[in-house]
């Protein structure tokens, strides 16, 4: 019975050709890690990241975002619009290392004037590009509203 099995087996991989014995399913765990590897390379980071992905990483609202922004704090977003669904902001993938290094900062109960100050000695003061980002960022945002101007 089990000779039968493998000639089956052997019958329907035959088709495949001479690489048919290197299946994932006849192979050892590390050869499969490293099929697995071959097969599917792992794409790079995109370097850029959508406001959603980095609120979901980072657990920060988009108001704090977008405050730590214009403090610089965080790298301002690129911000578009596409004339049917809103504003869309764009933000440089390093703008989710300095959330997480601003997050570790508050914990450690500094204040934000200070977090600033480290994260100029850190990444540098902000470019031409990023104030421009920054100015173009607030003209498409909607103004503030206090939550008593707020209709319900």
């Amino acid at each position: 019975m089990v000779e039968e099995n493998q000639q089956v087996a052997n019958s329907r991989l035959s088709w495949m050709g001479p690489t048919a014995h290197r299946s994932p399913l006849n192979v050892d765990a590390i050869e499969r890690y490293c099929y697995y590897v071959q097969v599917s390379p792992k794409a790079p980071l995109p370097p850029i990241a959508a406001t959603g992905d980095l609120v979901q990483i980072t657990g920060l609202s988009k108001d704090t975002m977008y405050d730590w922004a214009d403090m610089g704090l965080l790298p301002a977003p690129e911000v578009l619009s596409d004339g049917r669904r809103g504003i869309k902001s764009r933000w440089p993938i390093e703008a989710l290392e300095r959330a997480r290094f601003v997050m570790a900062r508050r914990a450690e109960l500094l204040t934000l004037a200070e977090i600033r100050v480290l994260v100029i000695e850190k990444w540098g003061p902000p470019t031409p590009e990023d104030i421009a980002r920054r100015e173009a960022a607030r003209e498409l945002r909607r103004p503030k509203r206090l939550r008593s101007q707020r209709q319900r």
